[in-house]
């Protein structure tokens, strides 16, 4: 480039010249105009590079073909940034190389590009690995079985963290550092970080062992000690479970591991059971009626397994008469379970309307003895309350 400028044909006047070759800090002029000159076009040129990613990204057919492909979820992600930034680092270092940066000045102008370089592939990877996440949990969904819908989001996470702790150990590798004698440094406190991570790695073994005895899946409704909902994710770390009343319960995978778990979500039936108060001035044959008439209007719900319908006058309660009402429903989600639940109670109400069967409260009768008279006087008091 020296040559290029100054040799040969007379670009600049002498006066000029010498200017341009006298030498400032560790660089001639020179070499400090170019180089700044491209930094500040590198900087200038960076969006018009990054609108031009995008147009290639937008119009890409492939992508707009095959909507599940690798390359459609990785065009999901803004990957014109970094190719952007990508490029003006490469524009960078060949300046660099034409003018011949030297000295230590030129290290450390290295080093930086490098950690920029090495930041924006790495960040590539990064949406690499989640589109291909992507692709293997569209694989998974075709599959009958779940495990794979469980392991798949793990295994992205995964390879994920490591491709940031591997980018990582490369750009300080690309610094100049030896990474493995600092890793073998690092051993001297081994014991001390082994102490300080023993739940971190009790958590990440419990993940691999829910995942391997696969004892709920995405969306199962399940239940540990007083937590109950539905799983929602399945982390390093942690389960994520949205309860009924639709906050986040966070448990440590340790504890899911080694807790008893009542899984709701894997029963072929979901049993139902009520037991109905009647009035004791009931009838008898009303109520066996009542009873023939909502054994029969629950056996018409289609979700109802006939065979498991019991309805029956089963007691004697303090104020009222038992009925027991039965049966198991054949549905998979939880509302689609309350919303049976529901139909059936409220044709059970029409019955009771329609018989005019009475539902109970709870009643007490309490006798009076007066005092000081011959004969006894007895006062019958009947307090209702509302249920």
């Amino acid at each position: 480039m020296e040559k290029f400028l100054f040799e040969g044909t007379q670009w600049f006047s002498a006066e000029f010249t010498a200017l341009l070759k006298h030498t400032y800090l560790v660089m001639p002029n020179w070499k400090w105009i170019i180089l700044i000159g491209g930094i500040v076009a590198g900087f200038a040129l960076r969006p018009i590079v990054q609108w031009c990613f995008k147009q290639l990204k937008t119009h890409n057919p492939i992508a707009k073909k095959f909507v599940k492909s690798f390359t459609a979820y990785f065009f999901r992600f803004e990957i014109e940034r970094p190719l952007a930034w990508i490029f003006i680092i490469i524009l960078w270092f060949a300046i660099d190389d034409a003018i011949e940066v030297t000295g230590k000045f030129e290290t450390y102008y290295e080093y930086i590009l490098k950690g920029m370089l090495g930041f924006h592939v790495i960040r590539l990877v990064y949406y690499s690995v989640d589109a291909l996440g992507f692709v293997f949990a569209d694989v998974a969904a075709k599959t009958e079985s779940k495990m794979d819908d469980n392991l798949v989001p793990f295994a992205t996470k995964t390879m994920k963290a490591l491709v940031v702790i591997l980018g990582f150990l490369l750009i300080l590798q690309s610094f100049g550092l030896n990474v493995m004698s600092l890793m073998a440094g690092l051993g001297l406190g081994g014991l001390a970080l082994a102490l300080a991570a023993q739940d971190t790695a009790a958590n990440l073994f419990g993940s691999v062992t829910i995942l391997i005895d696969n004892p709920f899946q995405l969306g199962d409704w399940v239940k540990v000690k007083d937590m109950e909902g539905t799983v929602e994710e399945i982390g390093f770390r942690s389960t994520r479970i949205r309860t009924f009343y639709n906050s986040v319960i966070t448990i440590p995978n340790a504890m899911m591991a080694k807790e008893t778990i009542d899984n709701m979500g894997v029963r072929p039936f979901r049993r139902v059971r009520q037991i109905i108060g009647i009035a004791y001035e009931t009838p008898p044959d009303k109520i066996k009626e009542f009873c023939d008439r909502v054994r029969y209007a629950i056996r018409q719900e289609s979700v109802v397994v006939p065979d498991t319908v019991t309805v029956n006058f089963n007691g004697y309660a303090d104020s009222q008469l038992n009925v027991l009402v039965q049966f198991h429903l054949q549905v998979y989600t939880g509302p689609e379970e309350m919303e049976k639940q529901q139909a059936i109670f409220i044709e059970i109400l029409k019955i009771a309307a329609e018989l005019k069967v009475d539902f109970a409260y709870p009643t007490q009768t309490v006798y009076y003895r007066g005092g000081g008279e011959s004969d006894q006087q007895q006062l019958q008091q009947t307090s209702v309350q509302p249920m």
